[in-house]
């Protein structure tokens, strides 16, 4: 199967395949019909050598309890060394079903009911809830949305850090914001974290997703104390599967983290997930390569539209990720209505109120789809606002 436009282009009927972004659009839209344009997940076919790897170890007839096998973790490590330049002993690499459940666990590990947390809102909602969840206290360093892009506060950074943070969450690339923080912003801010003697745990998921002429720049090459938390099912959209990693090169910090995995019974690897995620790594290199241009063609299609037709909806240009995150405070209609008005013009975008207070007036946009679907969402956005 060649891995051109077309292959991009197909639009596959997902409904009905226990799929939260389409199947789960009357719960969350009030109505089942809308085009799905939010969760972060891909709307493409995946990579033929993925499901090549899976459909071979299928057809061994038992899928007995698991074991996190060196080959894995090998993979991975090559993988990060050739996609990013990053040195990282295999043997630094816990596995953990997904990113959120290994920021529990890091919550657990690196902190005590009660103690603080920081995190940079607008941020990924689970963020603020796992903080929450264990009883921990959630200490927000807001971004700064400047004329050029957003920010961060390093200012309110150092405040913060000071009044006995022990951890921090970073989100590079910046979800929902776009940002892929640059080796300098990211420098000052280890310093900062350092100097307090706080943990800096980075969710890296979306790091495969830097657009040039930006690069992402990993948390371990700037800090041995840092704690990366990465996965496949991002690049190669195989949530599904739940599989990631949390990278530790500190030995300390390393067993703490270890130790709540275990825990929580959350060091066993889905059987299927751990095929795929060494295929992904092994061989997944031009498929993702492909889809990164696909999604940037529908990345530069759609600020285009936005300039063009709809003004009045201010953003910023996406460096990472391919979620894009719209500003409609510009339009003068209130953030419900607005909402309600999406969902009425057919289309389901992210509530900027999941990633916090600070989201207020903005909706976030899914482009890792058929530029056909991309195109139908931007209309009915347009028709949302001509009412």
């Amino acid at each position: 199967m060649e891995l051109n436009r077309e292959f991009f282009d197909e639009i596959i009927d997902r409904a009905g395949t226990a799929s939260e972004k389409w199947d789960a659009r009357g719960e969350v839209f009030g109505r089942a019909d809308v085009l799905p344009l939010w969760v972060a997940d891909m709307d493409f076919r995946c990579a033929p050598e993925i499901a090549r790897a899976i459909e071979e170890r299928a057809r061994h007839p038992i899928y007995g309890y698991t074991a996190d096998v060196p080959e894995n973790r090998e993979a991975e490590a090559a993988w990060l060394k050739r996609r990013f330049d990053l040195d990282v002993d295999p043997d630094w690499i816990l596995t953990s079903p997904s990113v959120v459940d290994s920021m529990l666990y890091s919550i657990e590990a690196f902190t005590q009911p009660g103690e603080r947390v920081l995190i940079q809102p607008p941020v990924y909602g689970p963020f603020r809830e796992t903080v929450r969840r264990l009883g921990r206290v959630v200490e927000e360093s807001v971004l700064i949305d400047a004329p050029d892009g957003y920010r961060m506060d390093f200012d309110g950074l150092e405040r913060a850090f000071a009044s006995d943070v022990r951890m921090m969450f970073l989100c590079s690339p910046h979800n929902p914001v776009g940002r892929v923080w640059t080796r300098a912003e990211l420098a000052r801010l280890f310093d900062v974290a350092d100097r307090f003697h706080a943990v800096v745990v980075s969710d890296e998921i979306h790091a495969s997703f830097a657009f040039a002429p930006h690069r992402h720049t990993p948390c371990l090459s700037l800090s041995e104390r840092a704690v990366m938390l990465t996965s496949a099912t991002k690049a190669f959209n195989l949530a599904g599967l739940r599989q990631s990693s949390a990278i530790v090169p500190d030995p300390e910090l390393r067993q703490k983290l270890k130790s709540a995995i275990r825990r929580f019974n959350g060091d066993h690897p889905n059987l299927f997930a751990m095929v795929a995620q060494r295929a992904a790594y092994a061989l997944g290199d031009e498929w993702l390569d492909k889809c990164r241009d696909y999604i940037r063609e529908n990345r530069d299609f759609a600020e285009a539209f936005i300039k063009e037709r709809l003004p009045e909806i201010a953003f910023h240009p996406l460096e990472g990720t391919y979620l894009m995150w719209l500003d409609m405070r510009g339009t003068g209609v209130k953030h419900e209505e607005m909402f309600r008005r999406l969902v009425a013009a057919g289309v389901g975008l992210n509530d900027g109120l999941f990633f916090g207070e600070a989201g207020r007036g903005h909706f976030r946009l899914n482009l890792a789809a058929p530029r056909a679907n991309i195109e139908q969402g931007l209309r009915c956005v347009e028709r949302a606002l001509s009412k």
